[in-house]
């Protein structure tokens, strides 16, 4: 009897930047993984694959462009920017295969009998628009599956624009399994339906010609409600795996994939510490393994106490990012408490005293929310960097279903009605003007200049006279900005 062959795409991203930073499109992998255990064929292209020789021979190289821990650019081709976007002075590009490599992947494949696409961002959708076309150009007639965060948070813009056959929201695995089922009349797709996370396959990684890193979750879901966050409408479920299942399928698939960095991609990594990240940790540690961690998702710092840094630095974690967020009281009791100014500063006390050095260490913040001033992002900034800290901006983007979402409507910052291409981060999406652009490009200028002083163990806080004088200064100045639109075109014209 012929098998089902199942065809799964990982598509481009359309976008004025992207970089792999432990980006893999692992619920994909993980539907992939769970059909293929039931018997189901699978193929797989990822079109944000870097190792593809076709590619390699086009850039003229043998190997892509990698650089820390196995990250690195995408390859990218400029596109013509949306109209709604012109606005932004930079660059529009797809990133990822060219079209025609992509064209040539789907040709060489035996005709499936369904087509499996993920998303991510709601404002990349362009990019599973695109890969569905092309998809019922070579395939007329197979049925397409569309997955993922856009097509959860979404569904209704996914059926007009992208037009696929069937939309998944939420964990992916079980729902199209059913599906297909139903589908294809193979009912055995649905027995021995797993009980807790633990019972399904491990992501399949193994579908890539070659992997610069793994990724690994401990739990699925996240217990808090930030307002800017739409983790919980994603997953409504907060599952936690159990330690010794985490520790084997790292060892496991290390070995097996033979890669050494593993990025942890939980959104609550830290939570219930001693109930399952200090054991995972405390066995890895025991196992004497030659691994590199990193943590690209933020880590709630009030976790960090003494064991857990020195957890982190034993076990050779590489990438420390902490969520800040805001120092604002207001700002905290409102997006959700989940550390104060002083809690950052334990958390960062530990991570040294346990060996790292400062700048070793690097915190979100967050700018761009509804009704946020300049001053509140500057003073953020100006704490972080007190610590000694690098500090990586995170721009506000208006996530459908969120309490900032729905309140940046109802304040008349955001239609209701708006092309998902204006959540872009890039474009800062409450204020869409190129004024604004070059305001909050000018804060991450200072960002970048306070990150240089940090990685050269360079302080501007230093008697504390000049920090208060400095702190004023860039105060006045960010507020003179904002009251002043007209002094800064011109500084921007200079």
């Amino acid at each position: 009897m012929k098998k089902l062959r199942a065809l799964c795409i990982n598509p481009w991203i359309y976008d004025f930047s992207a970089y792999d930073y432990f980006s893999k499109p692992i619920g994909l992998l993980y539907v992939a993984a769970y059909l293929r255990q039931r018997g189901v064929e699978i193929d797989f292209i990822d079109c944000l694959d870097k190792h593809h020789p076709e590619l390699l021979a086009r850039q003229g190289r043998t190997r892509p462009k990698l650089r820390k821990f196995g990250t690195g650019p995408f390859h990218r081709e400029i596109i013509p920017t949306p109209p709604m976007l012109a606005f932004i002075p930079r660059r529009y590009a797809r990133y990822g295969l060219p079209e025609d490599i992509f064209r040539k992947e789907l040709k060489r494949r035996a005709r499936p009998d369904v087509v499996l696409v993920t998303s991510f961002m709601t404002y990349w959708y362009p990019g599973p628009q695109r890969v569905v076309q092309l998809v019922r150009e070579v395939f007329p007639g197979v049925p397409v599956i569309l997955g993922g965060i856009y097509a959860t948070l979404m569904p209704d813009h996914a059926r007009e624009v992208v037009q696929p056959d069937y939309i998944i929201q939420g964990p992916g695995e079980i729902q199209v399994a059913q599906l297909l089922a139903d589908w294809f009349h193979l009912p055995e797709l649905k027995e021995n339906i797993p009980r807790h996370i633990d019972e399904y396959p491990y992501p399949a990684f193994d579908l890539y010609r070659k992997l610069d890193y793994l990724i690994v979750m401990t739990s699925r879901g996240c217990p808090f409600r930030c307002t800017f966050c739409a983790t919980y409408k994603i997953d409504a479920q907060f599952s936690q795996r159990h330690p010794e299942n985490v520790v084997e399928e790292i060892l496991t698939q290390t070995r097996r994939l033979r890669v050494r960095d593993v990025a942890f991609y939980d959104d609550a990594l830290l939570m219930q510490p001693e109930k399952r990240i200090k054991p995972i940790l405390w066995e890895l540690l025991r196992q004497r393994h030659q691994l590199r961690f990193h943590t690209p998702n933020g880590l709630h710092g009030r976790f960090i106490d003494e064991e857990m840094a020195y957890l982190l630095y034993a076990n050779n974690f590489r990438t420390i990012r902490i969520s800040l967020e805001s120092v604002a009281k207001e700002r905290r009791r409102d997006i959700h408490n989940k550390i104060t100014p002083g809690e950052m500063t334990r958390a960062v006390y530990n991570l040294v005293k346990a060996g790292y050095q400062p700048k070793d260490i690097e915190t979100y913040i967050i700018m761009g929310l509804p009704t946020q001033s300049i001053d509140e992002v500057v003073e953020t900034m100006l704490y972080a960097h007190s610590l000694g800290v690098i500090i990586r901006l995170a721009s506000f983007s208006p996530i459908p279903g969120t309490v900032d979402y729905q309140r940046a409507i109802e304040q008349g910052y955001f239609p209701a009605d708006a092309d998902p291409l204006l959540t872009n981060k890039t474009i800062l999406p409450l204020f869409r003007t190129r004024e604004a652009y070059e305001r909050f490009h000018r804060i991450s200028q200072l960002a970048h200049m306070l990150n240089e002083g940090a990685k050269r163990g360079v302080s501007l806080f230093h008697p504390s006279d000049f920090r208060k004088a400095l702190k004023q200064a860039l105060e006045d100045f960010a507020r003179e900005l904002e009251e002043n639109p007209v002094m800064e075109a011109t500084g921007a014209r200079e």
